[in-house]
């Protein structure tokens, strides 16, 4: 902490000529100015939230609201027209039928055993079988010619000696720590819970890193799947590796994840994943440089980390260009929204011609009120200009890449599709903190970018992982 300089007292100030006291009340004045913008700054971190900055829902705490509001009247409560729901339905084949009969007699004296019997209503309980474990022995066969010599039978190569673990029973497991981020121990707590078995950590790591080479093939195909793609998503989190600060980057599709780990998280590990240097498609992302070093790849800016940088100074600033700009921005979405529900493949040219002009209007009104700062004295490079500038002019200098979702209807708003394949990784590095090597980050991708991508395609992940393991 620093040392404060002693209080000047009356007596000390009135014996100052008339130039000191000017001088004092300068260094002053400038004093309360340089303490008033760190307070405003220290404010301005203080209320930034999830939806004016780039902060996750989570740390928002008890003052967590709804990302976007509902409107009274926008949506009635319930299904929504379209969704599809899932409301289970009769089983044509029940493995298991129950008969609820009646006994006795009818009134007329008649036993009911010599009625007439037809089937009534049905009814149907669905429930997982009781978990135990199955055994299977595998014996092997040794036949012995007349001539005496010996011939014996082969067990299957993924077939270990003495007793092992089944495919089923792997999978499950490596399921339970890579689909679903449950801790090691836990997952060894579950299975022997549910059937009396308990297989050691190591053993489930050892799993992991068989499924991962194992998949290797499906992994890399998924990333050649992507790098082909018209459209594709890219973003980049934080992980803990080595107990290093490392980074997990993933770029997605509607149909497909692929996740890589790295030390770096700039244009070195971009190349090494390997898509964006052959991607020849959009690529949408958030304003981290390094993107643009691909200059051969068509950019576009995901909107609602805009709609958020917007939200913050139109809460800060008293201005009018935060809000009308952040009103274009949800406009254009809205039209686009309508006409795709409307089967339209575009919107009319003049729609287009007005969304771009509004925007312009409210870009260059803003541009006017925060004009370029001078270069200090001694100053390297250019002045160190308003936060609002350097919004302001993002918007101008990268138009194109903001309203390039006007224009191309398979070119999303924003930039959810890589963030929702982001944010579940969040969760395994609160369960288990990190990962001791960068082997065990980089198995975790090749599963979960299998994992994922079956979830998208409307497939069972703990098939495929069956599938490995036999």
């Amino acid at each position: 902490m620093k040392s404060q300089s002693p209080r000047l007292t009356r007596e000390r100030l009135q014996e100052l000529s008339h130039a000191d006291l000017v001088e004092l009340v300068l260094v002053l004045l400038d004093r309360i100015d340089q303490l008033s913008a760190r307070v405003n700054e220290l404010e301005a971190q203080i209320n930034k939230n999830s939806k004016n900055s780039n902060k996750p829902p989570s740390s928002d705490g008890l003052k967590r609201q709804a990302a976007q509001p509902r409107q009274r009247g926008q949506r009635p409560k319930g299904g929504q027209q379209g969704h599809l729901g899932h409301s289970l339905m009769m089983h044509p084949s029940p493995e298991h039928v129950e008969y609820h009969g009646v006994e006795g007699d009818c009134e007329c004296g008649l036993a009911l055993s010599e009625s007439l019997i037809t089937i009534g209503e049905r009814r149907q309980q669905w429930d997982i079988p009781a978990p135990r474990i199955e055994v299977t022995e595998h014996r092997q066969l040794i036949a012995t010619c007349r001539c005496g010599k010996v011939h014996k039978g082969e067990f299957p190569s993924s077939l270990p000696p003495y007793i092992s673990y089944g495919a089923r029973l792997k999978a499950y497991t490596v399921g339970l720590v890579q689909g679903h981020f449950i801790s090691l121990a836990r997952v060894t707590e579950i299975v022997s819970d549910q059937y009396g078995v308990k297989p050691s950590d190591g053993s489930v790591q050892r799993w992991i890193s068989q499924a991962s080479k194992n998949l290797t093939t499906t992994y890399t195909a998924i990333g050649e799947t992507i790098s082909n793609s018209a459209v594709a998503h890219f973003d980049e989190s934080g992980i803990r590796a080595q107990s290093k600060t490392q980074w997990l980057h993933v770029a997605a599709t509607t149909e497909a994840v692929y996740y890589t780990a790295h030390a770096k998280r700039g244009q070195e590990a971009m190349s090494a994943a390997g898509i964006l240097p052959v991607f020849n498609g959009v690529a949408v992302h958030d304003h981290w440089k390094p993107y643009f070093r691909f200059d051969h790849v068509v950019h576009s800016l995901c909107g609602a980390h805009l709609l958020r940088e917007l939200n913050s100074f139109d809460e800060t600033l008293q201005h009018r260009w935060p809000a009308q700009l952040k009103q274009v921005l949800i406009d254009a979405k809205n039209a686009v929204a309508q006409a795709k529900d409307a089967k339209q493949t575009s919107l009319p040219p003049e729609q287009i011609a007005d969304l771009k002009q509004r925007y312009e209007q409210w870009l260059n009104y803003g541009l006017r009120i925060f004009t370029e700062r001078p270069k200090l004295n001694n100053q390297q490079g250019k002045g160190k200009q308003h936060p609002a500038r350097n919004l302001l002019c993002r918007l101008r200098d990268f138009k194109d890449s903001v309203l390039r979702f006007i224009e191309r209807f398979d070119v999303p708003f924003d930039n959810n599709t890589a963030e929702r394949a982001v944010r579940p990784v969040k969760v395994k590095l609160k369960v288990a903190g990190g990962f001791r090597a960068m082997g065990g980050a980089e198995a975790f991708c090749v599963i979960r970018s299998v994992w994922q991508t079956d979830k998208l395609q409307k497939q069972n992940p703990f098939e495929t992982l069956r599938l490995v393991f036999r």
